[in-house]
């Protein structure tokens, strides 16, 4: 039987259910140990003790941003050949949990799964040197998240004039930004938003990516910039047939690399944590990681 080590954030640590859960799963007979980082600081050490135990499973418990995380922690350990990531879904928004099947809403069912389910060699996604398994987004909607959310977690779900207005009402602008792709190709346009999936959900459950796999050593890069003319209508329809390729101002396409350039910072939010940089390097690393998961797409 495999061991598995929980990383337990101290604020979760009196949740009724997960104390429950805990206790059904080792009744059941798993080696589950539960370590409890003091601060940020101490997960790696905590990580480094759990693998000279023997741990072959380390779970992490949170949301996107704690699995972005302790994704970049065992592959900057170069640990990826020995031990499998597993997800104990305790975030907000749960995005990457819901694509794969992890029940958000019953601890006891996910933590089982998470000691004794099946382990899947999945895709990364990787930018400027830190990786990512869900989704990166880009754009107005990174720049306003914190006073807009409802209307951002919509973005790309047909809520163009939501999107306008919200441009309008803040005076933000479109970022100028060159995207090049594999082949030589250049676009430039005038960019409101970018999301670059390797999963497909994001913004509390929006499919941002409805073609993304994380088996496919591809990135699925959607952009959306502004319409010529004001032409919200034309807006609108294009976000409702995202795949169509005659579409002016939302394009779709499945990469492994790419390079996105702006000339002013653009603010990147991967997997829930923040990037600003003036340009960014997308590429994919083909089943770089083993993670524990209920389905695999």
């Amino acid at each position: 039987m495999s061991k598995s080590v929980l990383l337990l954030n101290k604020k979760h640590c009196m949740r009724e259910d997960l104390t429950v859960a805990i206790k059904q799963v080792r009744a059941e007979g798993y080696d589950l140990d539960i370590s409890i980082p003091w601060d940020i600081t101490d997960i790696g050490k905590l990580f480094d003790d759990a693998m000279e135990k023997g741990a072959s499973r380390i779970l992490t418990a949170g949301g996107d941003g704690s699995l972005n995380g302790m994704t970049n922690l065992i592959l900057d350990r170069g640990a990826e050949r020995e031990v499998a990531l597993a997800l104990l879904p305790l975030g907000t928004a749960n995005d990457f949990a819901r694509g794969v099947g992890i029940p958000s809403n019953d601890l006891t069912s996910s933590l089982r799964l998470a000691v004794s389910g099946g382990e899947h060699a999945i895709d990364v996604g990787v930018v400027n040197g830190r990786h990512f398994v869900n989704v990166a987004s880009g754009g107005i909607g990174a720049e306003i998240t914190s006073t807009t959310p409802v209307e951002l977690k919509r973005l790309l779900g047909g809520a163009a004039y939501s999107i306008m207005g919200l441009i309008k009402a803040t005076q933000l602008q479109p970022y100028s930004a060159r995207i090049s792709l594999p082949d030589g190709q250049t676009d430039d346009g005038e960019v409101l938003v970018i999301t670059i999936g390797n999963s497909k959900y994001a913004g509390g459950g929006f499919e941002v990516a409805p073609k993304a796999s994380l088996t496919d050593g591809l990135l699925d890069l959607a952009v959306v910039t502004k319409p010529e003319n004001e032409g919200f209508d034309q807006l609108v329809e294009e976000l409702n047939d995202p795949f169509n390729e005659n579409n002016r101002s939302l394009h779709y396409r499945q990469l492994n690399e790419f390079v996105i350039e702006t000339k002013q910072p653009l603010p990147l939010n991967l997997d829930g944590e923040p990037m600003l940089e003036t340009r960014f390097e997308f590429g994919i690393k083909p089943k770089a990681l083993r993670m524990v998961l209920q389905n695999v797409f």
